[in-house]
């Protein structure tokens, strides 16, 4: 085991990560952290971590605390000192605490595995403290205590047997659901793994990149002997560097058939590898850091990048889907525009290798669905349909099949068509793999459902998650509860700095179905899909009331020509629906205002105008099959309202 006379040892609790995992060593000292990051307030902060006892007296958990106390890295393996390692695995052992910043790697050490003394289990300790509070609990991470991954690696054979994620998690119980184990994270630690795979051939020549010696070793041992005696002439009365580099450069042209691949490996990096900032080029395309420091501090480097930009990477292959120089924050785990990433992502849904539950808020893909069908099938759709739906064909990513610039009638006639395919689908929710993908599914029912299904959900802003029915609002009288937990990132940070300072209120806000396309995309706008399409009886702004029966008014539930499987209003609360079955739904929001005389007006007890859509954001949805039921609660009462907050609070805690 890598350590210092000062360790201690972490070991199992009771809910502990699995048997292998109990001898790591965890060093500390006083090193300073990098920029803390602000942490968010307390209704949207995690539960602190609950002390755990163990079974065994003489076992003892020795947390890291993250915050203002980095970790010291143990001394490296002396040289030779350990002859069961590969040479060239020692080598990268050491590499790890000389050249990965102990700001990010918090602890290593490693030990041979009992199950088989063939293999050598690697732990490694990251700190997560600079990941925003929402950010981590999107991905299920606790961001007070640091994160562990033990991999295992054949000890001789390195390289030439693939690398295993044994255990990614966290001694927390912030997630208890999870065994301490951290399932969206460990998956992106085993698709690099899996998906960069190297040889020891290309490892042990990739060194020589920063090493003149060993490069000036490489290349003679790469030439062919009628030019290596005079080339090691040359090189043996020369102490420049750039001449080797030269004749590097030039054989790497003139060996097109031997092994020009092995020539590039040991041609000096341009680059600094350590650079965990960029790992993009200009065409915005992925790279991954140099291997020129060895196979782990390249896995470290470049798991640090994808930590630092959780949200702004694509989830499936990791390319930038947020521009790099733009200091715009994302609110939920992105995916690119690539079909077949978002393919595999919406199918890994229904698989045993999910994604972050925020990324798509697949539990309300049905409803998204529903509203932008009311919208197109409205005859105010030129009004409403905002976005607009923007279909690129999938075969060819260059060309666009629907967009806002084409013909508006010859468009709303496809998408009618597409939306009449996919409906007797019953629920994409529903939707079970039966070696068939979601796409395949999609575009048997039309040729572009896949495409605008892929617009849909890449297009929404808002992060729902179902409401357990332990905590749903019994008084609104239907099971189709959503919380969202936010919508735009740095809306959502000025929100909660000036509700600090001047308090909140609640309100509702009804609108036809029709209007929630756009509602749930632009956010709730003065003139748009609300109140004054229905007549602006006090002026412009967003009309809202403490009243739940007086918002309904304004719902107006729309029946379509096209029959229902479900006739009738025989709706009762407790009831299961496929939402699909039923097109005509009621929808109305419960929002969150600033509570400030300068933000918003009160006509009368139950007309409220806000005139800055930044001052409100909409905290929960509520849908209803066939009208909704009246009820006489209001929001406007203190109590009520501290139901509401300890509400969202619960919530924020719980729903990721």
């Amino acid at each position: 085991m890598l350590s210092t006379d000062d360790s201690t040892s972490m070991t199992n609790s009771t809910n502990s990560p699995p048997d292998h995992i109990d001898d790591v060593s965890i060093l500390s000292n006083d090193e300073e952290l990098g920029d803390d990051e602000d942490q968010a307030s307390e209704d949207d902060e995690m539960n602190d971590e609950v002390d755990v006892d163990s079974d065994d007296e003489e076992e003892e958990i020795a947390p890291v605390q993250s915050r203002n106390n980095s970790m010291t890295i143990p001394n490296p393996i002396p040289s030779g000192s350990n002859s069961s390692l590969n040479s060239l695995l020692e080598e990268d052992i050491n590499n790890l605490f000389s050249k990965v910043s102990t700001k990010f790697l918090a602890g290593a050490s490693h030990k041979l595995d009992i199950n088989d003394s063939r293999l050598l289990l690697i732990t490694l300790h990251f700190f997560t403290d600079f990941i925003e509070t929402e950010t981590s609990c999107q991905w299920q991470i606790c961001n007070k205590k640091p994160l562990t991954c033990q991999i295992s690696i054949d000890k001789k054979h390195y390289l030439d047997e693939p690398v295993t994620v044994k255990c990614v998690y966290q001694t927390c119980e912030c997630h208890p659901a999870n065994a301490f184990r951290v399932p969206f994270i460990e998956r992106l630690i085993r698709d690099f793994f899996d998906k960069t795979r190297i040889t020891l051939e290309t490892l042990k020549y990739s060194r020589a990149a920063f090493d003149p010696v060993l490069r000036l070793k490489y290349f003679l041992e790469i030439l062919h002997p009628s030019k290596k005696e005079q080339y090691e002439e040359m090189l043996t009365n020369s102490n420049d560097d750039t001449l080797l580099n030269e004749l590097v450069a030039y054989e790497i042209l003139e060996d097109k058939q031997k092994k020009p691949h092995i020539l590039k490996l040991i041609k000096p990096a341009r680059n600094s590898s350590s650079d965990t900032t960029k790992h993009y080029d200009l065409l915005n395309e992925k790279h991954l850091p140099t291997i020129n420091y060895g196979y782990l501090v390249q896995f470290c480097y470049y798991f640090e990048y994808r930590l630092r930009n959780l949200n702004s990477l694509c989830v499936m292959c990791g390319k930038r889907t947020v521009n790099l120089n733009d200091n715009k924050k994302t609110s939920k785990p992105t995916i690119c525009d690539d079909y077949e990433c978002f393919s595999n992502a919406m199918d890994s849904k229904f698989r045993n290798d999910p994604l972050p539950p925020s990324i798509f808020s697949i539990e309300i893909a049905d409803f998204l669905l529903l509203l932008l069908i009311a919208a197109i099938r409205s005859a105010r759709h030129g009004l409403i349909l905002d976005p607009y739906p923007k279909l690129i064909n999938p075969y060819n990513t260059s060309t666009t099949l629907i967009d806002q610039d084409g013909d508006k009638e010859q468009n709303i006639k496809t998408l009618r068509e597409i939306i009449d395919g996919i409906i007797p689908m019953g629920s994409i929710t529903q939707y079970e793999v039966d070696r068939i993908s979601l796409r395949s599914t999609l575009e048997l029912k039309h040729p572009w459902a896949f495409s605008f299904f892929h617009w849909l959900m890449g297009t929404n802003r808002y992060h729902f998650s179902a409401i357990p029915s332990a905590h749903r609002m019994k008084s609104v009288q239907t099971d189709y509860q959503y919380f969202i937990k936010h919508e735009d990132i740095v809306k959502h940070v000025n929100f909660k700095r000036l509700r600090d300072e001047k308090g909140s209120i609640f309100a509702f806000h009804g609108s036809p179905q029709e209007n929630w396309h756009s509602i749930l995309r632009s956010g709730l706008q003065i003139g748009k899909g609300g109140y004054l399409l229905n007549g602006a009886a006090y002026g412009a702004g967003i009309y809202v009331s403490p009243s739940f029966d007086f918002s309904t008014s304004y719902v107006r539930n729309t029946r379509y020509s096209q029959p229902e499987s479900t006739g009738g209003n025989n709706y009762s609360y407790g009831k299961e629906i496929a939402p699909l079955e039923r097109q005509s739904w009621g929808c109305i929001a419960l929002c969150e205002i600033i509570d400030s005389p300068d933000v918003y007006k009160k006509h009368s007890a139950d007309i409220w105008t806000i005139q800055d859509p930044n001052l409100i954001c909409t905290r929960f949805i509520f849908f209803y099959p066939s009208g909704i039921c009246h009820t006489s609660i209001r929001v406007d009462n203190a109590a009520e309202a501290a139901s509401i907050r300890q509400l969202i609070h619960t919530l924020n805690n719980t729903a990721c």
